[in-house]
């Protein structure tokens, strides 16, 4: 399965690092990151696991929850040959306008 990043789910992760190092710590960042890209590698091997979901568009998007941050979703795609990282978001956020455009 190929895995493909789109640039705003790097942009995420940054902002959510930096966030954490400055309002937790430079640890706490450092093990949400990890969790981030170990979620991002099981989902890779089960594209199957997130929820689908019909409130954001375009179709087919998918969240799960990040396990030992699950205020925390991973956004992605997946067809029988990619899996298309999306986005790392907080759940609280309005999340039908992070996809509307």
């Amino acid at each position: 399965m190929r895995l493909i990043f789109r640039p705003q789910f790097w942009i995420d992760l940054e902002d959510g690092v930096v966030y954490l190092a400055e309002r937790a710590s430079p640890e706490i960042a450092s093990r949400w990151h990890d969790e981030v890209m170990a979620q991002v590698k099981q989902v890779e091997s089960r594209p199957d696991l997130g929820r689908l979901r019909r409130d954001l568009v375009p179709p087919g998007i998918r969240s799960v929850i990040i396990r030992r941050y699950p205020r925390y979703l991973l956004f992605y795609r997946w067809s029988e040959e990619t899996v298309e990282v999306l986005r790392i978001k907080h759940g609280m956020m309005d999340l039908p306008t992070l996809f509307s455009g």
